[in-house]
């Protein structure tokens, strides 16, 4: 089917088939022991009626009580075992996605909304284990009871076995058809992802939205698309309960067809009388997995969108591609040298090149420092030292290895970033400042607060290092959120440390002062700086200046 070949492009998330195939087994064993559970109370209510005497009641009874013992623990190991495999797939296909965003980001993905990728890493992946949970163990359950069910009615009557045969193709087969018909699946998984995006650029945009008025207008586009949700929601809700009605119908029907005819054969002395009470409750125990099959038929649909979703990340080519022959060269340690030969860059075929024709060496331990006015393409030069975009012309070399012979990881590893944005997670200030080395001692943090000019902040926090700074550092100043970027960097103990505009927000003497220490604490490391103060340009070995992407000094 479409969706399962959907699905089977993503991540060959190692299909738990026997996990899957015990749940459905147990889920039919469940369905099995509840035919019988009702068949065989009917067959004691008839048998009772003729008063047999208890002695000829004690197996079935038995037979009764023990059926109903197991239905509820064979339930419980289909759902554990059923979840177990999900939640298998599940970790399996969130790692996929990360692999698959990895190589893509930011190059592929810079023009794609955050809020829209969260929803498709989250809700998206979380849909597909419907896959197994609401879908195929279902679908598998209610074939296997409806085909047992009827083969145990028809070794009774077989004429009433056709009758609930009928009974349960329309119960399955109607209901689940206006479902499909109703639903909007890929709509609705679209509309989630924009709503997602929507309210991720509201709560991140909300000081500039009141600042400037606009988040009246804001808020009420995200209203209207949650109008358009709920309409959509509403159209499924009222094929859902229309389908349970029909499946109730058909229900009532079934056990009505039965029983007429069990109740004619009777006449016809064709059936023994005790039976007239056993084949329609054997009816309705057949029904009970039925009921589920419109569900899972309105789930493929929503893991079918959902794997559409996470399909286009994984269409949009790669930028940067590693070596073919996954080359294992690393060049994280030691002292290194880093060479522009004639490199270009081009951020998009409609936009001029960001820097044309640039040629530039450090040699081990240099500090260079890179100015120019804003936009001459001083920070591409470190996405392109980084990997993050590929070079349309040229090369750029890592320890005299060109980067495109290196992978991503490795060229990466070799460089210690501070770049204008200086990303903070959630969580400790320790934990934020040994990101790149969490087992990184006492003495190195303590080394790298103290370059980074962050003692004697840190010394006023009720925490200290253990101290929160809130999701994205909104606990920090910007000036704070640098300088954390600073220490970490210097922790991470690169042999390549590049500085882009780390001085952003602090006063020139402040600045001076940390551009000092800094470049003392990165002791043998090749520096890159990137800044328009000339103060700090001046600490350097040498300046290079960038102006309309090209070097003129």
């Amino acid at each position: 089917m479409k969706f399962l070949r959907h699905v089977g492009v993503l991540p060959e998330p190692r299909t738990p088939y026997a996990r899957l195939t015990a749940a459905g087994l147990l889920g039919l064993a469940s369905a099995a022991a509840t035919i019988g559970l009702l068949a065989g109370s009917g067959y004691v209510i008839g048998r009772a009626a003729l008063r047999p005497g208890l002695d000829a009641l004690v197996g079935i009874l038995a037979a009764v009580e023990v059926l109903a013992f197991l239905r509820g623990p064979l339930r419980y190991a289909e759902r554990l075992i059923g979840h177990d495999a999900a939640l298998r797939s599940l970790a399996t296909w969130r790692v996929w996605l990360y692999d698959c965003l990895t190589p893509r980001v930011p190059a592929a993905l810079s023009g794609w909304r955050s809020g829209d990728l969260l929803a498709r890493a989250i809700d998206d992946v979380d849909t597909l284990q419907d896959l197994y949970l609401r879908t195929i163990v279902p679908l598998g359950v209610a074939l296997g009871a409806a085909i047992l069910g009827v083969v145990v009615v028809g070794l009774v009557l077989p004429i009433a076995a056709l009758a609930l045969a009928i009974a349960l193709i329309i119960a399955a087969a109607i209901p689940s058809l206006m479902v499909w018909r109703s639903t909007s699946a890929e709509e609705s998984s679209t509309l989630s992802g924009e709503i997602s995006a929507q309210v991720v650029d509201l709560i991140g945009g909300a000081p500039d939205l009141l600042a400037f008025g606009a988040d009246t207008a804001a808020l009420s586009r995200l209203d209207e698309m949650n109008t358009r949700g709920e309409i959509l929601a509403n159209r499924e809700q009222r094929a859902a309960a229309q389908a349970n009605v029909i499946n109730g119908l058909c229900l009532g029907a079934a056990m009505t067809a039965v029983l007429a005819v069990a109740i004619s054969a009777v006449h016809a002395h064709h059936l023994n009388p005790v039976m007239v009470a056993v084949l329609p409750l054997a009816a309705f125990g057949t029904f009970e997995p039925i009921a589920a099959v419109a569900g899972a038929v309105a789930r493929i649909s929503a893991v079918d969108a959902a794997a559409k979703r996470l399909g286009e990340i994984e269409a949009v080519p790669v930028p940067v591609i590693d070596p073919a022959t996954g080359v294992a060269q690393r060049v994280a340690s030691g002292f290194v040298d880093v060479a522009f030969e004639h490199a270009s860059l081009r951020y998009s075929p409609d936009l001029p090149r960001a820097f044309d024709d640039v040629s530039l060496h450090m040699a081990p331990g240099d500090r260079v420092a890179v100015t120019g006015s804003s936009g001459a393409g001083k920070s591409s030069l470190v996405n392109a030292l980084l990997r993050f975009w590929p070079l349309e012309t040229g090369t750029v070399s890592i320890g005299g290895i060109p980067t495109t012979d290196l992978r991503q990881r490795d060229v990466r590893a070799a460089c210690a970033l501070v770049d204008q944005r200086a990303q903070l997670f959630a969580g400790t200030l320790r934990a934020n400042i040994t990101l790149a080395q969490p087992d990184a001692s006492d003495s190195d943090v303590e080394a790298a607060l103290q370059a980074a000019q962050l003692t004697d902040w840190v010394a006023t926090l009720p925490a200290g290092l253990d101290t929160a700074v809130g999701n994205d550092g909104v606990s920090v100043s910007g000036g704070e959120r640098r300088r954390i970027a600073v220490a970490r960097a210097l922790v991470a103990a690169r042999p390549i440390l590049i500085l882009d505009e780390p001085t952003a927000g602090l006063e020139a003497d402040q600045a001076d002062h940390l551009i000092d220490d800094v470049l003392q604490s990165a002791g043998e490391r090749s520096v890159l700086l990137i800044t328009h103060r000339a103060s700090e340009a001046d600490r350097c070995d040498r300046t290079l200046v960038i102006e309309g992407g090209h070097i003129v000094n």
